[in-house]
């Protein structure tokens, strides 16, 4: 007598997919640390690099200016706590992720959980809070 697996193979792929944790949390996880760090790219930092040259056409900059500068305006104020914050996030996702996320996912966390970090990290030096005067001003 050999030992089959109990059930059919619709009852086996249900157990599969109820076993697995949801990975919706991680994606929005990943998709805010890139999003904090690109909006403070393009509010702040690129901005401060421009600003010795004549500035482009407003038409070029209205849409970037709403959907990244506005908001990376306040994340440049609030220093480096949006990306400590989230860097303590991500490495928390980690821990509890390891096991049952997909490697390409788990890859992009560890990505963006690195890259959270370092814009938390820059955020504590002198150069960022002369940016942030600057952005201030």
């Amino acid at each position: 007598m050999t030992d089959a697996p109990a059930g059919t193979i619709e009852d086996r792929a249900y157990e599969s997919r109820r076993a697995r944790p949801s990975t919706g949390p991680i994606r929005s996880l990943v998709a805010v640390q890139v999003y904090v760090v690109a909006a403070y790219l393009a509010a702040a930092v690129i901005p401060y690099l421009w600003a010795p040259r004549p500035y482009p056409p407003t038409w070029t900059w209205i849409v970037p200016g709403w959907l990244l500068g506005v908001p990376g305006f306040f994340i440049t104020l609030l220093g480096p706590v949006p990306g400590i914050l989230l860097a303590v996030v991500g490495g928390g996702a980690l821990l509890a992720a390891r096991r049952g996320c997909p490697a390409r996912l788990y890859r992009w966390c560890v990505a963006t959980t690195a890259l959270a970090a370092a814009y938390g990290l820059f955020a504590c030096t002198p150069l960022a809070r002369t940016i942030a005067a600057f952005v201030a001003d």
